[in-house]
C-alpha cells in the first residue's frame, strides 16, 4: 500500500469498527465490523500494482480474501482517488472478500492519456484489468460518482459478469431526471468542468484551496476530510495532466448519455444497491435507478452529503455487508 495512506487506512479502520459497533449493537454478528487485530491483519494485505491495460497504466490496491471469492470491485470518483476507500476496504478484507481499488483512468497514479474518458471506455479499462490480474470470470462492483457511472456502463456492457452493483451517490448521465439534475445549483460544476480549458487554468496551481473548498461544499459532516486526506488528493490532482484528465469525464457527459439511453433499453437484472447521502441524491437515487434496473434496493444516509464513504462510513460498509453476497 502507498506509504501515505497505511497508517491512516489502519487508524481510520479501528474507528470505523467501533462507530458501527455503538451503531448497531443490537444487530447479528454477521453486521458487526472486525476487530483490530483482523483490521490490522486486512490493511497488511493490500498492496500497491501496476498494470498497461489499453494503453494506460493503471495504479491498484488489491488484497486477495478467501480462495474462490468474488471480487469487490471499487471505483472512485472526481476529486477523489483509490484512497476514499480507506475505510471500507480493510473491513470488506477482514470479512474475506478479494478487493480491488484502481485508480482511475487519468487520475491518482494512474497515467494520464489525452483521449477516452467516455464511461462505457473506462469500464472497459477497468474489465481488462479485472481479466489481466486474473480476478473473473464474475465481480461485485461498487462505484461512487463517476465511478458509479463508470459501473454502470461496465454492468450494462458485461451483465453477465457482474453478480450484484452498488452505485453510490451519483445520477446517470441521460437517464431521468437527469436533463432536471444538471440544471441544479448543486451541480453547478458539470457545467463549469465541461467548458474547455478553463477550469484548469483557473484551478491550477491552488487544487488545495480548490478541493478542501469543494469537499466542504458537497459535505454535511464538515469533520469528514482531514488535513491528511486533503493533502493526499491535492497532490495528486496538481500532478501533470490530472485536472484535465477530470474534467474530460465531464466533457464526455454527452455521450454516455447516449449510451445510457441505449444500455436502458435492456433493464440490468443483477440485484442492484444504491447508496445516497441524504443531503446530496439519496433520497432520489432509488428511483433513478429503477430506470435501468428491475431489482432495485436503496440506502438514504442520514447525516451525510455526497462524500457518504467518507462522511459515514460505518453506514456505507454496513449496507455493502448486508448487500454483497458473503465472501466464499
Amino acid at each position: 500500500m502507498r506509504n501515505i495512506g497505511v497508517s491512516a487506512l489502519l487508524a481510520a479502520s479501528i474507528a470505523l469498527m467501533a462507530a458501527v459497533q455503538h451503531a448497531h449493537a443490537a444487530t447479528p454478528d454477521t453486521y458487526l465490523p472486525a476487530t483490530s487485530a483482523a483490521i490490522a491483519a486486512a490493511t497488511s494485505k493490500i498492496e500497491d500494482g501496476k498494470a498497461d491495460v489499453n494503453g494506460v497504466r493503471y495504479h491498484y490496491l488489491l488484497a486477495q480474501g478467501k480462495p474462490g471469492s468474488t471480487p469487490v470491485v471499487l471505483l472512485h470518483g472526481w476529486a477523489s482517488t483509490s484512497y476514499m476507500w480507506r475505510y471500507v476496504m480493510p473491513q470488506l478484507v477482514a470479512r474475506g472478500y478479494t478487493v480491488l481499488a484502481p485508480d482511475l483512468r487519468g487520475l491518482g497514479d494512474t497515467s494520464k492519456p489525452a483521449t477516452g474518458y467516455d464511461k462505457a471506455n473506462v469500464a472497459n479499462d477497468i474489465r481488462a484489468l479485472v481479466a489481466q490480474l486474473n480476478l473473473g470470470p464474475q465481480i461485485d462492483l461498487v462505484g461512487h460518482d463517476l465511478g458509479g457511472m463508470v459501473a454502470y456502463a461496465y454492468a450494462a456492457q458485461h451483465p453477465a459478469e457482474v453478480r450484484a452493483l452498488a452505485i453510490v451517490d451519483v445520477p446517470l448521465p441521460g437517464i431521468e431526471p437527469w436533463d432536471q439534475i444538471v440544471q441544479m445549483p448543486r451541480t453547478w460544476h458539470f457545467r463549469f468542468y465541461a467548458v474547455q480549458d478553463v477550469p484548469e487554468m483557473l484551478i491550477a496551481g491552488h487544487e488545495l484551496e480548490y478541493l478542501k473548498w469543494f469537499h466542504n461544499s458537497e459535505a454535511v459532516n464538515a469533520r469528514a476530510f482531514t488535513s491528511e486526506a486533503e493533502e493526499i488528493y491535492a497532490r495528486e490532482y496538481a500532478m501533470p495532466g490530472a485536472l484535465r484528465a477530470g474534467f474530460e469525464y465531464y466533457r464526455a457527459f454527452p455521450q454516455d448519455a447516449q449510451a445510457n439511453q441505449a444500455f436502458a433499453r435492456t433493464k440490468l437484472t443483477m440485484p442492484v444497491l444504491g447508496i445516497g447521502g441524504a443531503g446530496s441524491f439519496g433520497p432520489i437515487i432509488g428511483d433513478h435507478l429503477r430506470h435501468v434496473a428491475t431489482n432495485v434496493e436503496a440506502v438514504n444516509v442520514q447525516g451525510s452529503g455526497h462524500w457518504v464513504a467518507e462522511e459515514q462510513p460505518a453506514a456505507v460498509t454496513d449496507a455493502l455487508v448486508r448487500f454483497l453476497p458473503p465472501a466464499r
